[in-house]
C-alpha cells in the first residue's frame, strides 16, 4: 500500500512538473508571439507611443514593436529602396494613393485571414480600394476626408443664414461674398475655384465634383486592369467629368457671374485663415490647424456639398497597414495590423490624429464636440482615388483645368486628352 501511495505520489509529481514546463512554455510562447515587428509611416511618433501604451497595459506581447516615423514626400522612395536592397520594415502605414504605382511592392493578407465580407462590414467603403481578387493589400488604418470650412463673420455680411447643401448654391451666394475694386481686382472671394496652383487640394476636389456626378475616373476592368474612363466611355452622351470641369472653371472666368479666383489670388487656405474667403475646402485633420493660425477666426465646418437629388460622394486620404514585400516578421506584422484596427485601439489612434474612424462601429472623440459626428459621417461617404502616380495625375489635372481656362481646348477635347495621358501612366507602371 505504501508502494502504491508513493507511486501515485510520484506521479502526481511528474504531471505537475509536466504541467508547469508546459503553461510556462505556452506563456512564453504568448509573450513573444508577435515577436520583433518594425513599422513605417509618416504619422508622428506620439501616436504611436499613445497606441503601444494602450496595447501594452495589460500584457507585454507587443514590446519588441517599433516604429519610424519618415517624412511624406521621402516614405515611397524610402520604401523602395528599403526593400530592393531587404532591409525593408515588417509593417507599413501605407498610403492608398500610392496603391496602384507601388502595391506591387506589398505582400496581399489571405481573404482566411480576414473574409471580403468581414472586411466590408468592418471598415468605411474608402478602405475597400485595398480589396484585391487575390487578398487585402493592407487593412484601413486612417482616413481624412475633404469637409468645408466657412466664414460665418462673411456669411452673415451677405445676409446668408447657413453653409450651402448643394453646390448649385455654391454657385447662387458667389455675387454676396465676392468683392473686387473697380480695376477689377479681387479683394474678397467666395471660392477658391478655376485654377490650379493656388488652390489646396483641387485634384481632390475635382475628383469629388466628377464622382458626385458619375464619373469615378479611373476603374479597374473585367479582366483586372487599370482603366482611365476620365474621357468618357459612350459617344453621344453627356461626360460627368466635362460637366464637373466647366463648373470648376466657370469661377475663374470674368465674363461669368460667378467670377471669384484668378491666379493672382494667394493660396487658398492663406485667403481663408486671412478672413478673405467665403469657403475653403480642407482637410478634415486642418481644423485645428486653422484654429491655431487665427484664433479670431468666425468659422465653422460642414460637410461637402452634394448634388441635388445625385451623389454626395467625398474623397478622402486614406491608409493601410500592410505587409512589405521582404518583411521578416508576417505574422507578427499581421498581428500588430489587427491589433491596430482592431474596436478597442482605433479610437486612441483617431483621437490622438484628430481624425474620424475607418471603422463603421467606432465613433470616437469627444461626444460633446460638434465635428465629431459630422466627420465621421463624411467619412462615411468618403471614397479612395485609385491614383496611377500622385504627383504625376496631378500634373495631369493642371495641365487639363489650365488649357480650359487659358481657352487653349475645349472641356470635352481637355479630359479626353487628360484621360489618354492616365492611361500612358498606367502604362509605365
Amino acid at each position: 500500500m505504501k508502494l502504491f501511495n508513493v507511486i501515485v505520489v510520484g506521479v502526481f509529481i511528474a504531471l505537475a512538473v509536466v504541467s508547469v514546463f508546459i503553461f510556462a512554455t505556452y506563456t512564453s510562447f504568448q509573450k513573444n508571439a508577435v515577436g520583433p515587428v518594425v513599422i513605417w509611416g509618416s504619422f508622428p511618433h506620439s501616436m504611436f507611443e499613445s497606441v503601444m501604451a494602450e496595447l501594452s497595459a495589460n500584457n507585454n506581447t507587443y514590446e519588441q514593436v517599433t516604429y519610424r516615423n519618415i517624412s511624406k514626400d521621402q516614405f515611397i522612395p524610402s520604401l523602395v529602396q528599403a526593400i530592393a536592397s531587404g532591409t525593408g520594415p515588417d509593417l507599413v502605414i501605407f498610403p492608398a494613393e500610392n496603391l496602384v504605382h507601388e502595391g506591387d511592392k506589398l505582400q496581399s493578407i489571405s481573404y482566411q485571414a480576414m473574409s471580403r465580407r468581414d472586411f466590408q462590414n468592418t471598415f468605411v467603403e474608402a478602405g475597400e480600394i485595398f480589396l484585391e481578387s487575390d487578398g487585402i493589400k493592407a487593412l484601413p488604418f486612417s482616413i481624412d476626408p475633404l469637409v468645408m470650412y466657412w466664414n460665418r463673420g462673411l456669411f452673415s455680411v451677405g445676409a446668408i443664414a447657413e453653409a450651402p447643401r448643394y453646390w448649385d448654391q455654391i454657385a447662387d451666394i458667389t455675387a454676396k461674398l465676392t468683392r473686387a475694386e473697380k480695376n477689377g481686382t479681387l479683394t474678397q472671394s467666395a471660392v477658391a475655384f478655376g485654377t490650379w496652383d493656388n488652390v489646396d487640394h483641387a485634384k481632390e476636389i475635382f475628383l469629388t465634383l466628377s464622382r458626385q456626378l458619375g464619373n469615378p475616373i479611373m476603374v479597374v476592368s473585367s479582366n483586372g486592369e487599370y482603366e482611365s474612363i476620365l474621357g468618357g466611355v459612350q459617344t453621344g452622351t453627356v461626360n460627368p467629368a466635362d460637366s464637373a470641369l466647366r463648373f470648376y472653371t466657370d469661377f475663374s472666368d470674368p465674363v461669368k457671374p460667378v467670377y471669384s479666383w484668378n491666379r493672382s489670388q494667394p493660396t487658398a487656405r492663406s485667403s481663408f485663415i486671412a478672413g478673405k474667403l467665403g469657403i475653403y475646402f480642407g482637410r478634415a485633420s486642418e481644423l485645428y490647424g486653422i484654429r491655431q493660425a487665427n484664433p479670431n477666426l468666425n468659422f465653422d465646418v460642414a460637410p461637402m456639398p452634394s448634388i441635388r437629388g445625385g451623389g454626395s460622394a467625398v474623397y478622402a486620404e486614406v491608409t493601410g497597414l500592410a505587409i512589405p514585400r521582404g518583411s521578416k516578421n508576417p505574422q507578427g506584422a499581421l498581428a500588430v495590423a489587427q491589433a491596430f484596427t482592431s474596436k478597442s485601439i482605433q479610437p486612441q489612434i483617431t483621437n490622438s490624429l484628430f481624425l474620424p474612424s475607418v471603422r463603421r462601429d467606432s465613433f470616437v472623440g469627444n461626444p460633446n464636440d460638434p465635428y465629431v459626428a459630422m466627420f465621421q459621417q463624411s467619412a462615411l461617404l468618403s471614397f479612395a482615388f485609385l491614383d496611377p502616380d500622385p504627383m504625376s495625375s496631378d500634373s495631369i489635372f493642371k495641365r487639363m483645368v489650365e488649357n480650359v481656362f487659358s481657352g487653349k481646348l475645349q472641356v470635352s477635347e481637355a479630359t479626353r486628352n487628360a484621360s489618354a495621358e492616365l492611361q500612358a501612366l498606367i502604362g509605365v507602371r
